[in-house]
């Protein structure tokens, strides 16, 4: 079931129906965890129908592009490696002339899907394939197309402006003074809008040599020993990096320019995490699991006792923790894209585990690793198996006081209600 609190609210949809009705039911029934827009009915005799076709292109969680996440290199380094073999394979030339043919054709798939994936690139799709677009400026127009749109479309903007200048002045035949000056100044503001485009989706290019050192050994860390604290790169980076990066100033670092080499904030507080082509780096997936949910988990038992274990997380980066979380577990129940209320733009993610297989496989595997929550996953592992009721009851009030016991007043209204004090909560856990 999902929550029925729901029902009522205004939700923005894809799908764009003619009537207020149809509208009225999508936007209820888009709450569902498994509501897909593209499983919505469209048929010619229905109101229901969707004004545009939704452009989108997948591309590697790090913004990678086909060639290099699919054989780990890219097409110019392809091609090169194609032009020595046939250099020394001379019977096959053809067939491997027509293998680079499809690897320029695959590019330029690829040039035309990251372009057509941003929300502002119509009509200026020639601006964009000119002003300066090599593999890194793809990758990062893929990461920051969106988040860095105004000065990207700006720049946009600019540089076709001066080609504007340049071609009518290209068309003139007898130039004056103050046409020579309008070339040059049209000249300088292509180089400043190629300057704005590339300052804009590489701002890394603008920090000092100590940093960026920084961040490459940051970098090699987190992709040998998956998620470490600031505290641990510093210990590890002692005669790497510089003498005044301190836990502070990574975490200052990682948070302004992390993005730009694939690093990221963790889910476990103070931990950071870095992104490859196949998604987070982490080395064992129970620690980390351990660590997100005491950091932004709950594990509880509801009054129907109906015991659960929640992850939650909220934004674009929410989202990929959970679905990486859930692929590496194989196991859980993914529900993505909720509002927190009715006038958020955020949108939550959870992964929820609430069957009893699920909840052993999860709660044994993170169980050495959890450090706030332990008692509590003891707690709903031996609920899951207990037939007996009176220790079932124990059992769930166990878990409820110790997730309220922070809130003074909340855990004295629980035990007002059950008539007991929280020694004798604490007589229920002596055997777990």
């Amino acid at each position: 079931m999902w929550g029925s609190a729901l029902l009522g609210d205004t939700y923005d949809l894809n799908i764009h129906p003619a009537d207020d009705l149809t509208k009225s039911v999508l936007s209820n029934l888009s709450q569902h965890p498994d509501f897909t827009v593209n499983s919505a009915p469209v048929e010619k005799s229905s109101s229901l129908f969707s004004n545009d076709d939704i452009k989108s292109y997948s591309f590697a969680p790090n913004g990678d592009g086909w060639l290099e996440s699919t054989y780990g290199k890219d097409a110019n380094s392809i091609i090169r490696m194609c032009r020595k073999m046939r250099r020394l394979d001379k019977s096959n030339r053809e067939s491997i002339d027509a293998i680079i043919d499809d690897i320029r054709t695959i590019k330029s798939m690829e040039i035309e899907a990251t372009i057509g994936n941003l929300s502002w690139s119509e009509g200026l799709e020639d601006v964009i394939k000119n002003i300066g677009l090599n593999d890194r400026s793809l990758k990062a127009l893929r990461k920051f197309g969106e988040s860095r749109s105004s000065s990207l479309q700006k720049a946009c903007q600019l540089y076709l402006k001066s080609m504007t200048v340049l071609n009518i002045l290209n068309e003139k035949i007898d130039w004056g003074i103050d046409d020579q000056k309008e070339w040059a100044n049209a000249l300088q503001l292509k180089k400043d809008a190629r300057k704005m485009w590339s300052n804009t989706l590489h701002q890394i290019d603008n920090i000092s040599k100590t940093d960026k050192t920084t961040l490459n050994f940051i970098s090699e860390e987190l992709t040998k020993s998956g998620p470490l604290s600031s505290r641990e790169l510093v210990r590890r980076g002692v005669g790497i990096i510089s003498k005044s990066v301190t836990p502070t100033k990574v975490g200052m670092l990682l948070k302004m320019y992390g993005e730009e080499v694939d690093i990221y904030k963790s889910s476990s507080r103070g931990d950071f995490v870095k992104l490859d082509t196949h998604g987070l780096i982490i080395k064992d997936i129970w620690a980390y699991a351990a660590g997100f949910l005491d950091a932004d988990g709950s594990i509880f038992i509801t009054e129907r006792g109906e015991p659960r274990a929640t992850f939650i997380a909220t934004g674009d980066r929410g989202r990929m923790q959970c679905e990486e979380l859930h692929k590496a577990l194989g196991c859980g129940r993914l529900v993505l894209n909720q509002r927190i209320h009715k006038n958020s733009v955020r949108s939550q993610h959870r992964l929820i585990f609430s069957s009893k297989d699920d909840l052993r496989q999860l709660l044994k595997g993170i169980l050495p690793h959890l450090k706030m929550k332990s008692l509590q996953a003891k707690a709903v592992l031996s609920f899951v198996d207990e037939k007996d009721k009176m220790r079932k009851d124990e059992l769930y009030r166990v878990v409820t006081f110790n997730n309220w016991k922070d809130d003074k007043k909340k855990a004295d209204s629980f035990l007002s209600k059950w008539g007991v004090d929280a020694d004798t909560i604490g007589s229920y856990a002596e055997s777990l």
